[in-house]
């Protein structure tokens, strides 16, 4: 009789446990980068010593800063690229890394986050004149 009497606390005690793994993976899920893949253009011309490219960007404005760049084309061909800084319109020179890239392949951004430090608050910071 005793055992019908526990059993219910039992009951309601193992079905308010929390799984402590699914909580630190949660907190690690918080913790994890979101890293945003987009396609910014596409190879417009390669080099004949194979050492660069030329990438037509889609749309208005500059490649994307503080991102990684990927070539990726048929057959599973991709490669690595970092833009030069070279630009005449639309068109970015950038340096093969490693891989192969052909013409008309899609030229990827992998945006990554930007870390914002803080001065920490024993560290000297430079006020500005009239601050005191």
């Amino acid at each position: 009789m005793k055992l019908f009497k526990i059993f219910p606390i039992l009951l309601i005690f193992s079905c308010s446990h929390s799984d402590p793994e699914k909580e630190t993976d949660d907190q690690e899920q918080e913790k994890t980068p979101i890293i945003q893949k987009r396609i910014v253009g596409r190879i417009a011309s390669v080099s004949s010593t194979g050492t660069f490219v030329l990438i037509q960007k889609y749309g208005t404005g500059t490649l994307p800063k503080n991102a990684i760049f990927q070539s990726q084309g048929d057959e599973g061909r991709q490669a690595s690229l970092r833009p030069s800084g070279e630009r005449v319109r639309d068109f970015f020179a950038a340096d093969l890394i490693n891989g192969t890239a052909k013409i008309g392949d899609a030229v990827l951004a992998y945006d990554t986050p930007s870390k914002k430090t803080e001065p920490a608050a024993d560290e000297d910071v430079p006020k500005s004149p009239g601050e005191d």
